[in-house]
């Protein structure tokens, strides 16, 4: 009866452990391919809404998403994409978050909830 203990603490650990999310991207796709995956979601709503709205006039779009490094969107002022970037839009295990200068503006929370929205895959302004 002993003996039955370990394996019985065992067997409940992996019950456990077995409802737990998974940590690692869908089967076949890297880190770095879902990250792109979830950046392209983003830019093109960012394309779709942004770009035709009043609040975005003073800005662009600069996507930087078929690099060898961290792939990203970048927000520039409009017309100027070697600019320096006022946010920079980063994805990892699906989720997108931004930061930069406008993560401090008026506009900080309309950009969160979007690109939170957009890299889950809804879409729509």
């Amino acid at each position: 009866m002993t003996h039955i203990w370990p394996f019985l603490a065992l067997a409940s650990g992996l019950a456990v452990s077995a409802c737990a999310p998974a940590s690692t991207p869908a089967a076949g796709m890297s880190a770095h391919s879902l990250s792109v995956s979830t950046l392209q979601k983003v830019n093109a709503q960012a394309h779709a809404c942004w770009l035709k709205d009043r609040d975005f006039a003073d800005y662009g779009l600069v996507p930087e998403l078929d690099t060898g490094s961290t792939p990203r969107v970048l927000i520039v002022p409009r017309g100027k994409p070697q600019a320096l970037p006022k946010a920079v839009i980063v994805a990892s295990a699906g989720h997108a978050q931004f930061y930069g200068p406008l993560s401090a503006s008026p506009l900080a929370g309309r950009i969160n909830g979007d690109i939170t929205r957009w890299a889950s895959g809804v879409t729509g302004c």
